[in-house]
């Protein structure tokens, strides 16, 4: 008898162990996917507001930063972080706030951790869906205001689920607090209490509730009042911001332009407000996998749900059919799965009895062997993703993506050039290069539009989105309006906006700066003549650059800067150019699906189709659901078609 229990406490104690070793790898994990260099396009907006905060000690109540809307009331809801992430940025640059995100992020995932431990008591269970939420969020890994939306959001969820009838609920108060000056996303706070309000308030008032629904999650009357009183400070904490009753009825106006239709616009064109299941991301199967696991969790467990659970998955799964969402959704799912799962996979091996005198010692070296899987496997990800970088041509060196600034997301050259030559008229910018120019050049020059989109409103988004679409009416007109002699434009996102082929095309317009990050026009006026004789680019006589080989050696190397100038050519037709580009890409990187389909286009322009086939057909075996190679495909068969069809018919 005392070896048998020797034997047992061995095994719990490797458990114990195991999962221990499980857990700190995985944290290990985020930790790194979380240590990214910094690339949000808002961050300088945040950066540069908080320097104005802490520098004229007054929170900003209307617009300083654009002269398209200089003046107007601006609720500044996030005032609290741009704060902190000026202080931190001040002391320690990219990498305290790189660290500032970790630390964020991290935190979130060690209380969803407390949940589970306090549901399952298994690391391994509640380490291995800890990762999977974690791939599902990872397109929220950004220093921005959400982050602390997702940690005040998961402490919520804690508090309500393990202290609603303790006095620790009322911490609800001072996180509500931070979390109206951090982020407008603190109406999920009040939400999310009312949720539980009425679940109860209906568990008590509806007779019929089927099964066991009227008996989970109960309240007695003591803690349904002190919930009520809880979720009346709650309401009552969201006053206390700068613009009180004003501010916290902010989220409110927000809702009310979605439901109305005219913030359909900034779903359209802005990438985060994408609906999620178009998203096309790593972390696209993970939310996916979240939300497999919790419906059929939620559907096996029928008959034992608990109203509120009901109420939180409804919600938030609707709130997060837009990308920007995927966390909370995520969060309430995670919750949910780790309520049933432990139950489930008990009924479930109730049903296959193993009798055998081995069954434990089966049961613990089948979970042993996972385990160890496991933890190589985190392993294996954290030394592919310490090597993660890419090769900068002009540096003509190796950088990581783990730490400092990634430049290539901004427009570093074209903004250098505009303050180094500080022009003198309104600049004209896009919505992607409005918050880097406001962070490196503000107040020397103010901005035409940047990514407070609830400031410009629907009705200016759509006018500049005509505009950068090559609406020469309502380009000119807005030249007009606001006097603007120079255009910036970042060249950074997928696709490239028509306008720079009208600039191109137009003899009014001078091509002053260029690389593949962005372009700076300057209109041909009394006032630019000076620049535009110095620094006017003529693409007939660009030498398209030569990589050394020598120096890239064996690595895999995407030619980037390549593939965006061939782009941008593309965009001029100038075809010559599209052409050296792309062949030199491909001699960077001879399986590059981009570049075969660039030269496969200009083929099929230029009428040699023989050529445009070759190229097009090695796009397609390399990326097969490419849908535009795939259509630039079939057109290139019909005009082959065709002239062989006329070959024949002269013979």
């Amino acid at each position: 008898m005392p070896d048998s229990r020797l034997f047992r406490n061995f095994w719990v104690k490797l458990d114990k162990s195991l999962g221990a070793m499980v857990v700190v790898s995985v944290f290990c994990l985020i930790f790194i996917v979380a240590h990214r260099a910094l690339f949000d396009l808002d961050i300088w907006l945040h950066l540069k507001t908080g320097e104005f905060i802490l520098q004229n000690k007054i929170i900003p109540s209307k617009d300083i930063f654009s002269f398209t809307l200089q003046g107007k009331p601006w609720v500044d809801h996030e005032w609290l972080f741009q704060v902190l992430s000026h202080f931190i940025y001040s002391k320690w640059q990219a990498e305290g706030l790189i660290l500032l995100q970790c630390y964020v992020i991290i935190l979130c995932f060690f209380v969803l951790f407390l949940m589970g431990q306090r549901t399952i008591k298994s690391y391994l269970e509640v380490a291995v869906f800890i990762l999977v939420a974690a791939y599902a969020s990872m397109s929220r890994f950004n220093i921005r205001p959400d982050i602390f939306s997702m940690l005040f959001f998961a402490l919520y969820l804690y508090l309500l689920r393990f202290h609603i009838d303790k006095k620790g609920i009322w911490l609800l108060l001072p996180i509500q607090v931070f979390w109206v000056n951090f982020h407008g996303y603190f109406f999920l706070g009040p939400l999310v209490v009312s949720l539980f309000i009425l679940a109860e308030f209906l568990r008590r008032k509806i007779k019929f509730l089927p099964w066991q629904w009227k008996e989970e999650f109960s309240l007695n009357d003591a803690v349904y009042a002190r919930l009520g009183r809880v979720f009346f400070f709650v309401v009552l904490a969201c006053i206390f911001n700068p613009r009180g009753w004003r501010g916290a009825v902010y989220p409110f106006g927000v809702f009310k332009e979605v439901l109305l239709g005219k913030a359909q616009v900034f779903f359209r064109y802005i990438q985060e407000l994408q609906p999620t299941l178009q998203m096309d991301n790593y972390s696209r199967n993970f939310h996916y996998l979240i939300i497999l696991f919790c419906f059929s969790l939620m559907a096996i467990n029928f008959k034992r749900l608990k109203l509120v659970e009901v109420f939180l998955v409804s919600f938030f799964f609707l709130f997060a059919l837009t990308g920007r969402n995927v966390a909370f959704f995520t969060f309430v799912g995670y919750m949910v799965i780790i309520s049933y799962i432990g139950p489930t996979i008990r009924r479930i091996s109730e049903k296959f009895k193993l009798e055998t005198p081995l069954r434990k010692t089966l049961y613990f070296l089948l979970k042993y062997g996972l385990a160890i899987f496991f933890i190589v496997w985190v392993g294996l990800k954290i030394d592919k993703l310490l090597g993660d970088g890419y090769y900068d041509f002009d540096s003509k060196r190796f950088i990581s993506l783990l730490s400092g600034i990634d430049q290539k997301r901004y427009p570093k050259g074209a903004v250098d050039f505009v303050l180094e030559h500080n022009l003198k008229a309104n600049l004209f910018n896009d919505f992607n290069s409005g918050a880097y120019l406001i962070g490196m050049a503000y107040p020397k020059r103010k901005v035409f539009i940047d990514g407070r989109t609830e400031l410009y409103g629907a009705d200016f988004f759509k006018q500049y989105q005509a505009m950068m679409q090559g609406d020469p009416q309502v380009f000119e007109r807005i030249m007009d309006k606001y006097g603007i002699s120079a255009i910036l434009l970042s060249t950074t996102s997928v696709s490239l906006p028509r306008i720079i082929s009208y600039l191109y095309k137009s003899p009014q317009w001078k091509i002053v700066f260029f690389d593949e990050t962005g372009l700076v026009f300057l209109k041909d006026t009394p006032l630019n003549k000076e620049l535009i004789q110095r620094y006017e680019i003529d693409f007939k006589r660009y030498p398209v650059p030569i990589a050394d080989l020598k120096l890239l050696g064996l690595r895999r190397v995407y030619p980037a800067p390549y593939i965006k100038r061939a782009s941008l050519f593309a965009l001029l037709h100038e075809e010559d150019l599209v052409i050296q580009e792309a062949k030199e890409a491909l001699r960077i990187m001879p399986n590059c699906a981009k570049a075969y389909h660039l030269l496969g286009k200009v083929y099929l322009r230029k009428g040699l189709y023989p050529e445009a086939l070759e190229n097009l057909r090695a796009t397609l075996l390399l990326t097969p659901r490419d849908v535009e190679a795939l259509v630039d495909l079939g057109a290139c068969l019909k005009e082959l078609k065709d002239s062989q069809s006329a070959k024949g018919g002269a013979h």
